[in-house]
Formats: structure tokens, sequence, C-alpha cells
């Protein structure tokens, strides 16, 4: 079972890279337009699932983010700033330096988390 639900969330965590590059990248390409609806809700969908099988997978697991799984505990903490800078790369003007810099600290995020489940180095 553990397999089963660790490779849904992996393919949700691929498919929420993908819909925030995509939000992003239009928006820097095409200013004026707005973003499709189906942009707007799809990713909370899907980050809805993602998040619900990070917590089947830390059940399975028996994963503990303060006990026996601190690297999962840093690695909840990044998801929130990754939340907080891709909503700040989102909304801020399109091509102003606050949504690149929003846009740089979600994706170092993203980097970090997807070090720390690879390696839990702690």
């Amino acid at each position: 079972m553990y397999i089963i639900v660790k490779h849904i969330h992996l393919l949700l965590v691929a498919i929420t890279l993908v819909l925030f590059n995509l939000r992003f990248w239009l928006k820097a390409a095409y200013p004026d337009r707005p973003i499709h609806r189906v942009l707007k809700i799809f990713p909370h969908l899907n980050d809805t699932l993602l998040l619900l099988t990070g917590l089947w997978v830390m059940h399975i697991a028996h994963w503990n983010p303060v006990g026996n799984a601190p690297w999962l505990g840093v690695k909840l903490l990044l998801l929130v700033v990754y939340i907080l800078a891709g909503t700040w790369a989102i909304k801020s003007p399109p091509r102003s330096q606050r949504a690149w810099v929003g846009y740089g600290v979600a994706m170092l995020c993203i980097v970090s988390i997807m070090y720390l489940a690879r390696f839990k180095p702690f």
C-alpha cells in the first residue's frame, strides 16, 4: 500500500510543479490576459489531494515530524514558505521584481523539499 500511495503522491507533486510554473509563466508572458478559470481552480484540488496523500504516507510509514522524522517537520515548514512565496509570485504584478523573488524562493523551497524527501538527512 505504501508504494501505491507514495507514487500517487509523487504524481501529484509533479502536477503541482507543472501547474505552478504554467500559471507563473503564462502571467509573465501575457500580463494583460487573465488566467483561465481552470488554472485557478484545479491547482487547489490537486494540492488538496497532495496534502491528503502526504498525510496518508505519514500514517502508513509511522512518521512523526516532531518525533522520529524531524526532516519531515522541516519539510512541512518549507511547504508553508512555498505556499506564501508562490502566492506572492502569482499575485504580484507580472515581470516585477517581487514576482521573480517570490518565484525564486518558491522554487528553492521545492528543491529543498525534494532533497529532504529523497535523502532524509536527519
